[in-house]
């Protein structure tokens, strides 16, 4: 519908935006509108106004409020990009995780994560494009702290992600083969 498609360019910081990038991967505003309604540009919270040295200000748009899921980005490790408390700190633990692009899944059986972080916790995760068939459990340990690789050692990339949510988090693959 042509008013359903004005509002949702509105929603975005370029009005002549797209919701399907570049080789056909879905645009950050794409994500935004899929699990939260709206097709922001953004993923910090609420709205972010620039100086732009003329005579109107730049107006950029992130996360309005606290989602029902949430999300997680590599680009964030790297700085590329800011995730907000609105995607972080979602009202059921559940996180979209985007890395190495494309999406997988992180989640918890037990809703007291959100409002107790600290200690040692299950996380599962679910990455649908690697045809995964076994469950992969994730101990997420904030007591000890995490320390630098050494060498050549890799990290897996999933293990970054969670670590912008959890600083310094130390993850466990429970017998599991590290995705690199």
């Amino acid at each position: 519908d042509h008013c359903d498609d004005i509002r949702i360019r509105e929603d975005m910081d370029e009005k002549e935006g797209c919701l399907i990038g570049a080789h056909g991967y879905c645009t950050q505003e794409l994500v935004n509108l899929l699990l939260c309604g709206v097709a922001v540009s953004n993923v910090f919270n609420g709205v972010m106004e620039l100086d732009s040295g003329g005579a109107e200000n730049n107006i950029l748009k992130g996360i309005p409020r606290q989602n029902e899921i949430g999300l997680l980005s590599l680009f964030e490790y790297y700085q590329s990009c800011s995730v907000g408390s609105h995607y972080k700190d979602p009202v059921y633990p559940i996180w979209v995780v985007c890395s190495e692009s494309h999406f997988s899944v992180l989640f918890s059986n037990h809703r007291e994560l959100l409002t107790k972080g600290d200690g040692q916790f299950d996380l599962f995760y679910y990455d649908g494009l690697a045809r995964q068939e076994e469950e992969i459990r994730l101990t997420v340990d904030m007591r000890k702290a995490h320390t630098a690789p050494h060498g050549d050692d890799l990290i897996p990339p999933l293990e970054l992600c969670i670590c912008t949510k959890w600083n310094n988090a130390t993850v466990s693959w429970n017998g599991t083969e590290p995705i690199l």
